[in-house]
């Protein structure tokens, strides 16, 4: 049914939704893409006397972390796989669109992506499920970070013990 999954990964990503990517490529014999969007707009917004340069710098070194990991991991559980980084220019440009664009350009059949959460505060965070849909017609499934059980507690590390090597 699906030949390439593409799912959303940050540092705030559920293991929930890299192992659901995982079973589900395995389960229909197909290719993950994994993507990881450096967005430094929310950096930007700060005081006028910093290097955003710095910042820049240190938000792309915690992405190419955050794709190591995975790509450890979809090294270990998957039959085919791949990660990328992007970094959003300054302007024009949102994570959803990020997503949605490398969707079509991966020809992907099947977009995983995490829960939002809630909270009053999140308000101000893009709505990145529905920039996804408004852009892109391939199909979306979101990923609960709940355990089985039903229980809202973070779900537990699956990968810690992953050691950490280089990126593709």
């Amino acid at each position: 049914m699906f030949t390439k999954i593409l799912v959303a990964v940050s540092a705030n990503s559920p293991d929930s939704v890299l192992a659901s990517a995982i079973e589900l490529a395995q389960k229909y014999d197909a290719r993950v893409f994994a993507l990881h969007v450096v967005d430094p707009t929310p950096g930007y917004a700060g005081p006028a006397d910093y290097n955003f340069g710095l910042i820049v710098e240190a938000m792309e070194a915690h992405g190419r972390e955050i794709v190591t990991r995975v790509t450890n991991v979809l090294d270990d559980h998957a039959r085919s796989a791949e990660t990328r980084m992007v970094t959003l220019p300054m302007s024009g440009f949102t994570i959803g669109y990020a997503i949605a664009a490398f969707a079509e350009e991966s020809g992907a059949d099947l977009i995983l992506l995490g829960q939002r959460k809630s909270g009053w505060w999140r308000w101000l965070n893009e709505d990145v499920a529905t920039d996804v849909r408004r852009r892109t017609g391939t199909p979306i499934q979101i990923v609960s970070g709940k355990i089985a059980d039903g229980s809202s507690r973070r779900t537990e590390n699956l990968w810690a013990d992953v050691p950490a090597t280089g990126a593709r």
